[in-house]
């Protein structure tokens, strides 16, 4: 996976080249204010509900302004699931600290290292928070509860339209409110589904989202480090361990990245365990992030360094050109 995305974003890179362009790897964009551009109506009525829910500044930056490295991993078997989601969440504070990226938003130092967990943490929690439950013990169970006390988003009639109140999808389910005049179908469901955003994403298989978009130097050995930690049991051991002090730590991480102590021990013991494991081909990016780690610098204190030193736009420019 990790060679076959290099080789995309190696086409990607050239063909932007010829027109002028070039791409960079941030977790939030340090120029432009956030404002919609995507014409699509999907995205025109999740504006409209974003403002009826009184967070229509953070709905317009994580639509418009936040990027992130999305891992993609199997469910496991069913008796390892509790387990492996628990993980997969524990994991999230110190990962967010070790891929931290995003340290401007819209032309301002945001004071976070990760403008982009930030951003996402503003949002409802009901739609953007952890699923799990008390103990985890039941991530099936937990996802389903999760989904029903969630609102309402959007209408699939087949034209998308906003629902501008509050509404959990169980009232609809129970017929307590009636949306469009009806109550929903599977198909609703299943559309309802796709407007939640947990940093852990039960989608028959486990998409992690809690990720800053992070530089070609690293993002191998970040994504490597992820899912070495979840998949070899000795070293999802380790990091069961290792993350137990932080694992809800979301806004420390967030805000402080490798800053905060506890958080720096815990990825150092966890970049480790999965540097020990790393093949050959991987070893330079581990060496990197692992030397990053020790220091207790995310890759946000670089750009930050970077535009302090030149100014924002400058160290844009100078990522585009592939000279940071």
């Amino acid at each position: 996976a990790i060679t076959a995305m290099a080789a995309d974003r190696a086409v990607l890179l050239e063909a932007f080249a010829r027109a002028g362009l070039g791409l960079i790897l941030l977790g939030a964009d340090p120029l432009r204010p956030a404002q919609r551009v995507n014409p699509g109506a999907r995205y025109a009525a999740m504006e409209t509900f974003f403002h009826a829910s009184q967070t229509g500044a953070a709905g317009a930056a994580m639509m418009t302004s936040t990027a992130s490295v999305q891992v993609n991993l199997d469910a496991g078997p069913r008796e390892g699931w509790a387990e492996r989601v628990r993980l997969a969440h524990a994991l999230g504070p110190t990962m967010v600290a070790v891929a931290a990226n995003s340290p401007l938003l819209a032309g301002r130092f945001s004071g976070w290292r990760s403008a982009r967990q930030h951003v996402w943490s503003q949002l409802d929690s009901a739609r953007c928070g952890p699923v799990l439950g008390v103990n985890g013990d039941d991530p099936a169970s937990d996802w389903a509860r999760y989904a029903l006390k969630a609102p309402v988003m959007l209408l699939h009639t087949p034209q998308v339209v906003p629902v501008t109140q509050w509404v959990p999808f169980a009232d609809w389910a129970d017929g307590r409110v009636l949306l469009g005049d009806r109550r929903p179908t599977e198909a609703d469901l299943d559309y309802h589904l796709t407007t939640l955003f947990p940093p852990v994403r039960p989608r028959r298989w486990l998409e992690i989202r809690y990720l800053d978009s992070v530089p070609d130097a690293v993002w191998p050995a970040v994504v490597f480090t992820l899912v070495t930690l979840l998949d070899d049991p000795s070293a999802a051991a380790v990091a069961t361990d290792a993350t137990k002090p932080v694992a809800t730590a979301w806004d420390r991480a967030a805000q402080l990245g490798l800053g905060d102590r506890r958080l720096q021990q815990a990825a150092l013991r966890c970049v480790t365990a999965a540097a020990e494991r790393a093949p050959a081909v991987l070893a330079e990016s581990m060496q990197r992030l692992v030397r990053s780690v020790e220091q207790g610098r995310s890759p946000a204190d670089d750009f930050a360094d970077s535009a302090v030193e030149h100014g924002i736009a400058p160290a844009v420019a100078e990522l585009a050109q592939g000279e940071m």
